[in-house]
């Protein structure tokens, strides 16, 4: 006889960070509990998989990454927000590659090789048609969701109900239907793919479609945990007569530090310079600031932000992100002249990428400037780090009414991505 062979799950993420990591931290909980696991690419480059891949080989983890590309397919993280549907849209295309691929591995499964045809698909909430796939496939797909129950919550309701519609003002309330409690949002906190939508527009269509699609899945995964939002655990429960799962925090099946390391990032010499400082600061006396991956504050922001910092005479690290290719350079990212001369010792400045999940479990950090993206917002709450938000968009907005008005654990500093704030109140 031959060996039996492991379940074999498909993992389909989009390549955006706050999306594909805590994707690929389940990948590694599956495959730990001796599940094979084939990750989907669309991008023949691959080291955002290479530090995932090289733990599994060192674990004798069964993750193997699939490579279907889009030609010329870019960076989602540097596309402007009216481009992300367009770019979503595109993905359907893997629709017949993904299927060729599902028969050629039951012809190598006849032959012995291989991990054989998966029995389950796992995809983002941004992946609603690959339900359609599944289906036509025969295996029951499970949609993710690297976001919180209580914003999933919302934006569902929005997709179906569509409340905002024939809303004039960004300041009108909105309120949001079906919720377990009474809840409303401005016109201005909602996504703009829902601010974008057109029942005449194509792309519209398609992601709205997309998105009501989520409801006939088998099940549902949350990045979240019981005893944060239970109430709308339930309440995705109830809402697809499915079974939903809260996975969270991901971030916390990773046994070792070092692992954490790997899963942000290649380690650095950042890594030393930021616990080397860290080290030097009093306990809970450090402000860590950082806006995510996707958002870039211009030079009036970063000036209101710098005086701020600088007359508050508080200690603070801030991760500071370059501007992207389609943004004029001299527009975002500049700091004001001598700034890190005049706070050295006191602050410190880094650009680019920083070891997150190490710099919030630090004893030195007593505070958290975030733009509420659902993954910092896991992160912070998991190292007893309370909060200053100002959220931007997406479900930021959702995430920061979470922790100020629900949670109670942050307070607000100012909201919108191209709000100035004032340098006085902060």
């Amino acid at each position: 006889m031959g060996k039996i062979k492991s379940p074999h799950v498909l993992v389909f993420p989009i390549p955006a960070k706050g999306h594909l990591i805590p994707l690929l931290d389940l990948s590694y909980v599956l495959a730990s509990h001796g599940l094979s696991i084939t990750i989907l690419s669309i991008t023949n480059e691959v080291s955002h998989l290479q530090p995932l891949l090289d733990t599994a080989a060192s674990n004798a983890l069964q993750i193997q990454p699939l490579i279907l590309s889009i030609p010329a397919i870019q960076n989602i993280e540097e596309l402007p927000l009216s481009q992300i549907p367009v770019f979503l849209q595109s993905l359907q295309t893997l629709a017949d590659p993904l299927e060729q691929w599902f028969l050629q591995q039951q012809e190598q499964i006849s032959d012995g090789f291989g991990f054989g045809p998966p029995v389950c698909m796992i995809s983002d909430i941004f992946l609603g048609w690959t339900q359609e796939t599944a289906t036509k496939l025969g295996i029951p797909r499970v949609v993710f969701h690297p976001s919180g129950a209580f914003g999933v919550s919302v934006i569902y309701s929005l997709w179906a109900h569509m409340p905002h519609q024939g809303v004039e003002s960004d300041d009108d309330p909105i309120p949001i239907p079906d919720l377990p409690v009474p809840t409303t949002f401005r016109k201005s906190q909602i996504s703009p793919f829902l601010r974008m939508y057109k029942s005449s527009d194509p792309v519209s269509g398609f992601m709205r479609h997309s998105m009501n699609l989520n409801s006939k899945s088998w099940g549902t995964l949350i990045n979240t945990f019981n005893d944060l939002e239970p109430i709308y655990i339930d309440h995705l429960q109830k809402l697809s007569a499915r079974p939903a799962w809260s996975v969270g925090p991901l971030f916390l099946q990773r046994e070792q530090k070092t692992d954490i390391v790997v899963r942000e990032k290649p380690s650095s010499s950042i890594e030393s310079v930021c616990l080397q400082w860290l080290n030097s600061q009093k306990e809970k006396s450090v402000l860590y600031i950082c806006f995510g991956s996707m958002c870039i504050l211009s030079n009036k922001q970063i000036q209101e932000l710098a005086a701020g910092l600088e007359g508050s005479q508080q200690s603070f690290i801030w991760v500071l992100r370059d501007p992207s290719s389609g943004l004029p350079a001299n527009e975002y990212g500049v700091l004001p002249d001598g700034f890190e001369e005049r706070i050295q010792g006191r602050g410190l400045v880094i650009r680019g990428w920083a070891p997150q999940l190490l710099i919030l479990s630090h004893s030195s950090i007593g505070g958290y400037l975030t733009h509420c993206g659902w993954n910092s917002t896991l992160e912070s709450i998991a190292s007893g780090v309370p909060l200053v938000t100002w959220p931007m968009f997406a479900d930021q907005h959702f995430n920061c009414f979470l922790i100020v008005d629900y949670l109670k654990i942050g307070v607000r500093l100012c909201e919108g991505a191209t709000t100035v704030p004032n340098r006085e109140d902060l």
